[in-house]
């Protein structure tokens, strides 16, 4: 595939948005190149393109593809040609392109069933393509309000995500990982955090992408302090400035990761839809 400009975003942004999966990381890029890149199976008249975030995640979208180019898939996703040097989380649209994937990968794919922890130290794993769901949630509105009294409950500070945290947080779902740096971070999304009795922050929600009026939460807990609830006491406080200034919360989450599913669920998020989501090997 070729790495495209800008010269498609409009054609490719309309088809991202009229999708019935979460696209909102893949949308940021062809937003701002500088979140990720893009590439298409032809460069003057695409069928297929492929959009990768700094993030890890990625779609495919397009349901024609070529005879080099199903070639060529195969290899990106067993990583043949040793290209990728991290974990990726791969979306394919429409639906029937995960039809293709299975036909070409055969025994090197690995359906996880839909309760399935994932788990990255299994090492026989580790040269297969594993096949989780990505699962889109709808915010229901009644159903945070009248849990968020129990929410709030507990002795607790928080507070605007200062720049000495939004710097030196660490986990693998941070807030500097997909904005430029503090200031792009205040200016066009937003982050709270929650501090233990010490001082010491405990948790922090923020937006790890944000499209018109659309914000997807991002959560880290610090290792130390799960299983406290400042994850829920921070998610909240993000739904409510979500709220107060007309913003849509978004959750998304890949099947495996069995807690931000509870998560979603005690901010008063509800299933509505399941893709399957590959993990490909590095």
């Amino acid at each position: 595939m070729k790495e495209l400009g800008h010269r498609f975003n409009e054609k490719w942004l309309k088809l991202l948005h009229s999708a019935e999966i979460n696209t909102l990381f893949a949308v940021s890029v062809l937003e701002d190149g500088r979140k990720g890149k893009v590439f298409a199976d032809d460069e003057d008249n695409p069928s297929s393109i492929y959009i990768r975030n700094n993030y890890g995640m990625s779609l495919i979208y397009g349901d024609a593809l070529n005879q080099g180019y199903i070639k060529e898939l195969r290899s990106y996703l067993l990583n043949l040609d040793k290209e990728r040097v991290g974990i990726e989380w791969l979306q394919v649209y429409p639906h029937t392109l995960g039809n293709i994937i299975e036909d070409i990968l055969g025994n090197d794919l690995l359906k996880k069933s839909s309760d399935e922890a994932y788990n990255p130290l299994v090492t026989e794993e580790n040269n297969k393509v594993l096949e989780f769901q990505r699962i889109n949630y709808l915010f229901n509105h009644d159903r945070f309000i009248s849990m968020n009294s129990e929410l709030k409950n507990g002795d607790y500070q928080i507070l605007v995500t200062p720049k000495e945290v939004y710097n030196h947080t660490e986990g693998s779902v941070i807030p500097k990982v997909f904005w430029n740096d503090y200031e792009d971070f205040i200016h066009k999304g937003m982050g709270f955090t929650v501090l233990a009795e010490d001082n010491t922050p405990a948790s922090t929600a923020f937006a790890s992408f944000v499209i018109g009026n659309k914000l997807e939460i991002g959560i880290e807990t610090n290792e130390n302090m799960r299983g406290a609830g400042y994850g829920t006491k921070a998610g909240a406080a993000l739904i409510e400035y979500c709220l107060k200034n007309d913003f849509e919360p978004v959750w998304s989450c890949h099947s495996g990761n069995i807690k931000s599913r509870k998560l979603a669920e005690k901010l008063g998020f509800e299933e509505i839809r399941r893709i399957p989501y590959y993990r490909l090997p590095v």
